[in-house]
């Protein structure tokens, strides 16, 4: 048996004829000259309930020249380099029937596989794979494109592999930065992780998003990178559950989004001026997009079950079905930028050095020295905005609500720097604002999709006024309370300061 961390790897997913542009690209091609072609067949087997799988346990079996192999390694991972360690084991044996003995050394060895493993997926790949060296590092390339098949359904996947040999992290960044004139993208999905979607239509909408767990000491680099490297985890893992149209999937990729762009927006007056703000502008696109779908899973969800008769229901359905089809195309889409990809290996690489983004002597200053200045900024920007509330337009309420998230987004980031009791009741009046506002907003997005399905469609206009009517209504009812929610947030002393 040999047990081993996995390698540190970026994985790109690329179409089908883009393969020679990739293939004979200056940096790729001198790694894959002379290099054969070697097909490579792998069988994933599970228990019937798919037990492995639900434990993000994937059991392979397949050939490694002349020698049968069967390996075991974690279904999901978080899409770059040092976001979390996994490890995986292998076994050179006879034979290509799983072997549940050779399991006991392992995690799975808790797992009751008393009943028979069954091959439910495969992977059948064509791969050219080659090692570029320079510079005290090596870099393995692998460029593969074939198939994932689970009985009768099957996905053709392209790939480009880099995977370090020898050398630090950095260099691995470096390479990729170097391919962003391909037409690839980062992807978070793996090949057993598109396997069981295939097999099971399971998908990992579980992702956790939370805050980052430091202590008082912990220094400004530390903070970045920590945060950073969750939610860019995070994001990539809820990719792929996004893209086949999962409706936890799509909220909380966006909601990963939204505290990067927060921590963005947090920590730009520490930065150099102009720092990451293409970044910045690339994900507010991608966000711009997430939102789009998410408005009509809100719509489906919640507006038409409930406040809509039967008839209508089923005629404002199918219209929203339709424009959440577009949707979800145009955010697949946007998906596959390759600005995308290249905002997100710029904070990730980021987080490797976070001293050539702040600078040495600011690196290793401490956060809590920092953040009341960062937490008043936000801070500020909410109460100048919410200035004379109860005569604010719908969009200068819209305005107050993402400052009033990006606020509390932001002292979560910072969170384990600050106990006590006025902690729970600043973050609780900031919560009951913040949910209010969220009425707000899904009332007014109600009566703007509705109002978009009457001028597309006039023959829903009898059902969607009654729609509009309501939505107004309890538009009018917040807006009564918004002054008192207003009042008891705005006198609590921000925690910080206490």
């Amino acid at each position: 048996m040999i047990r081993s961390l996995l390698p540190q790897r970026m994985t790109f997913r690329f179409l089908p004829e883009a393969w020679p542009l990739i293939r004979h690209h200056p940096i790729i091609a001198p790694s894959l000259k002379s290099i054969r072609p070697r097909h490579r067949v792998w069988t994933f087997h599970d228990t019937a309930s798919c037990l492995l799988s639900r434990h993000d346990w994937a059991l392979c079996t397949g050939r490694e020249g002349r020698f049968s192999v069967q390996g075991l390694e974690p279904v999901a991972w978080s899409g770059l380099p040092n976001m979390k360690s996994s490890e995986r084991w292998v076994w050179s044996r006879k034979g290509l029937r799983p072997e549940t003995t050779l399991l006991e050394a392992t995690p799975a060895a808790n797992l009751d596989l008393s009943g028979a493993l069954l091959p439910i997926y495969r992977s059948d790949f064509w791969q050219l794979q080659g090692e570029q060296a320079s510079d005290g590092h090596t870099i393995r390339i692998t460029l593969s494109r074939g198939s994932v098949q689970a009985g009768e359904l099957a996905e053709a996947v392209c790939t480009l592999d880099l995977m370090l040999v020898r050398g630090d992290v950095s260099s691995l960044y470096g390479m990729a930065q170097t391919l962003n004139d391909l037409p690839i993208w980062l992807t978070g999905e793996t090949v057993p992780m598109r396997g069981v979607r295939l097999a099971t239509g399971l998908y990992p909408d579980g992702a956790m998003i939370k805050a980052p767990v430091f202590t008082g000491d912990v220094t400004v680099g530390e903070g970045w990178s920590q945060s950073v490297r969750g939610l860019l985890a995070a994001f990539l893992t809820l990719q792929p559950s996004a893209e086949q149209g999962s409706v936890a999937g799509v909220h909380q990729m966006r909601v990963a989004l939204r505290r990067l762009r927060t921590i963005l927006k947090a920590f730009r007056p520490l930065f150099p001026k102009g720092a990451f703000a293409n970044e910045a502008m690339v994900l507010q696109k991608i966000g711009r997009s997430l939102g789009n779908v998410r408005d009509w899973d809100v719509f489906l969800t919640e507006i038409v079950p409930n406040h809509m008769t039967e008839k209508a229901r089923a005629e404002f359905s199918q219209f929203a079905e339709e424009r959440r089809s577009d949707a979800l195309g145009q955010m697949r889409q946007n998906l596959t930028d390759p600005r995308i990809t290249s905002a997100l290996l710029s904070l990730g690489q980021s987080t490797e050095d976070p001293a050539a983004v702040f600078g040495p002597k600011l690196t290793g200053a401490l956060l809590e020295d920092h953040a009341p200045v960062l937490l008043d900024r936000m801070a500020r920007k909410v109460q100048h905005r919410g200035r004379h509330i109860g005569k604010l337009s719908d969009l200068q309420l819209h305005n107050v609500r993402k400052a009033l998230k990006g606020l509390r987004y932001s002292i979560e980031t910072v969170l384990p720097l600050y106990k006590g009791r006025h902690l729970e009741t600043y973050m609780s009046h900031c919560k009951d604002l913040q949910e209010l506002f969220g009425r707000f907003n899904d009332a007014a997005t109600a009566e703007a999709l509705v109002n978009q399905a009457i001028r597309e469609r006039p023959d829903l206009a009898e059902a969607g006024d009654a729609i509009i009517q309501a939505a107004h209504q309890d538009r009018k009812k917040i807006l009564k309370k918004l002054p008192k929610r207003w009042k008891n947030f705005s006198k609590d002393a921000p925690l910080w300061c206490e």
